[in-house]
């Protein structure tokens, strides 16, 4: 996948080292990164190219919307990122009329600007970092939570166990407070009204303790908090030291007695099983446990509250709760919290679920309107009496083809769709009006008349088959009194493997897995995508549900076992990206006139089916 971040630079932040991480496991992963922002000097293997995002002049604003829309052009960019609400403005209008989708990642609360009102400047997807921040994305600016995803900012944690066993977890011999974080700004003001009100008594206090304030922008911070910090530090022997921005955070973190911080900071600190005391620009939540960890979680550590009407700093008790952290013993958060916080923030995790977004958007992208989703059965030489209906007869079935040429559809397979999603083909290249046509249980009929007829028309479907080969017929509603009709053998199944078809995956031996234990539907949801990779030499990666029963076991242990999708029958999203493991599909039945088939072969026909079933 060809992928485009951009972000403004015009001062280090969290969302910096956010854009850096991602794009290192990125291009780890085999994509192909560039990076647009202000600061062409970052260090990263991704291809940074200096553009000033920041400035937000009308002309300037113009000339990145058209220097971004050539980029995308140019390199075939199958999703731009954006990271911030400068870049998010000049992305969207960028990507208007293009077949690129723009995702935007938000780290704090929106100011309700003009354009934001106006425009959907955020674009096709967008990625919350905290739940309190979707609260405020809803509710305040009023973004449909369709669109949104609560995905916490990734860290990488693959040395902290290095770093932990350099200091055995024992307490520090010194007891170094490190407030870190930017000292400009919102932030700057709140450290400086910890440095100046609560610690005065607690250096007067405690001898032993040290402040480290660490982050750029303190000569931004206002005169009066320098000078403060200059008269406390000639009272009490320049015990607040001021280191500004450094490159070993996490050595330092791990040798300090406590952290004091908010957002990535926060969550560093307990994966080196630090004492945090979490305070952001919103709000403070004190030393952090069990008990609050959840609340801290969810406002990003103290950086974001769903409403702007911020409570104001109790400094007081602030105070109190470092003074008895100070005054008892040591505290070390718990190695259960430790691997909590690693694998809620894990990196691996977090990549995977932006990758999510990301082909959800470009899937949208492209086709904005529902892909006809149709199954087939039995394609017998003539009419069969049979119970459910499933089946078309050989010329029916022609006729159908001959509608959907007419109609200027053309049929895709699953993977066809995933390859685009996947950024395995291009964005530029997707047929403006697909169709997927699929095929269940994998009749006999199909191989003598259903596959010539495709051929013959130089399509390609879906064929779900079941993975134990020794089952020989429709035993499922044969047994109970329905017509019987033979499955293919190994050497017809394989033809259409030839025939460059997309085989899924049909259970074992299909039976209704609603009804089955847990240990037993798995065996015949894992074990059929084994048998048939194992037969066809081809990954399998959709699923489809026997009968069209399901629950909720049933999805989760399909999506477990390794596929991308899995189609029902008549429920399911608009769009398959509503829910990749409950796929809408349009059974087509012998009765079905060319009226009929041609409201099935539309793109309007599943929001009718929805209206007129009252779903």
């Amino acid at each position: 996948m060809n992928i485009l971040h951009v972000m403004c630079t015009n001062f280090l932040s969290g969302s910096t080292n956010y854009v850096l991480s991602l794009s290192k496991k990125q291009i780890r992963e085999g994509h192909r990164v560039f990076i647009i922002t202000d600061d062409g000097t970052l260090e990263t293997e991704a291809k940074i190219t200096p553009l000033p995002i920041s400035d937000r002049t009308y002309r300037q604003r113009f000339n990145n919307i058209r220097f971004i829309r050539q980029f995308i052009l140019a390199n075939d960019i199958h999703v731009v990122h954006a990271h911030s609400r400068a870049s998010s403005w000049v992305c969207y209008f960028a990507t208007l009329g293009l077949k690129t989708p723009l995702v935007s990642t938000i780290h704090g609360r929106q100011q309700l600007h003009t354009s934001v009102k106006i425009f959907d400047i955020y674009g096709d997807q967008v990625i919350s970092i905290c739940p309190n921040l979707t609260k405020h994305l809803i509710e305040e600016v009023g973004m449909s939570s369709q669109k949104i995803h609560n995905i916490p900012n990734g860290a990488e944690f693959s040395l902290i166990s290095e770093l932990i066993a350099e200091q055995e977890n024992h307490a520090p011999v010194s007891r170094d407070i490190l407030l870190i974080g930017r000292l400009n700004g919102r932030k700057g003001e709140i450290a400086a009204q910890i440095a100046t009100r609560v610690f005065p008594e607690l250096l007067k206090k405690y001898a032993d303790i040290r402040l480290f304030l660490i982050g750029g922008g303190y000569n931004e911070l206002p005169q009066h908090y320098r000078q403060a910090i200059n008269n406390l530090n000639q009272q009490y022997n320049q015990r607040i030291v001021v280191t500004g921005f450094v490159n070993d955070v996490p050595k330092r973190m791990l040798g300090a007695y406590a952290i004091i911080g908010a957002g990535r900071v926060g969550l560093g600190a307990l994966a080196l099983r630090k004492p945090l005391f979490a305070i952001g620009e919103a709000c403070y939540h004190g030393l952090i446990t069990e008990a609050n960890l959840q609340a801290a979680i969810a406002s990003n550590y103290g950086d974001i509250l769903p409403t702007k009407n911020f409570p104001g700093f109790d400094w007081q008790q602030f105070y109190r709760d470092l003074d008895c952290f100070l005054e008892n013993a040591y505290y070390c958060p718990s190695a259960q919290m430790q691997h909590y916080v690693q694998d809620f923030y894990n990196v691996e995790k977090v990549y995977r679920a932006i990758h999510g977004v990301y082909e959800k958007a470009i899937a949208c992208r492209i086709w904005r309107k529902p892909i006809p989703i149709l199954m087939y059965h039995k394609i017998p030489d003539k009419p069969i009496e049979s119970l459910h209906k499933i089946f078309v007869t050989k010329e029916t079935f022609r006729k159908h083809l001959q509608i959907i040429k007419w109609r200027g559809l053309q049929p895709i397979t699953f993977k066809e769709y995933l390859a685009y999603t996947r950024g395995e083909k291009s964005n530029q290249t997707a047929p403006k009006r697909p169709i997927i046509l699929t095929f269940d249980d994998g009749y006999q009929d199909n191989y003598y008349n259903l596959l010539p007829l495709m051929n013959q028309y130089g399509y390609k479907g879906v064929i779900f088959m079941l993975g134990d080969t020794r089952i020989r017929y429709n035993y499922w509603d044969a047994d109970k009194g329905d017509h019987r009709d033979e499955l293919m053998n190994e050497q017809q199944r394989a033809a259409f493997v030839q025939a460059g078809w997309e085989v899924g995956a049909h259970t074992m031996t299909h039976p209704d897995l609603t009804q089955l234990c847990e240990q037993e539907a798995w065996q015949e949801i894992f074990n059929s995508k084994n048998a048939l990779e194992h037969e066809t030499g081809n990954t399998v990666e959709v699923f489809a549900y026997p009968f069209g029963f399901y629950n909720q076991q049933v999805k989760t242990l399909a999506q477990k076992a390794g596929f991308a999708m899995a189609v029902a029958t008549d429920r399911g999203g608009l769009h398959i990206e509503q829910d990749r493991f409950e796929i809408f599909r349009t059974s087509i039945f012998p009765h079905d006139s060319w009226l009929q088939m041609l409201k099935k072969t539309s793109s309007w026909y599943r929001k009718y089916y929805r209206w007129k079933r009252k779903i």
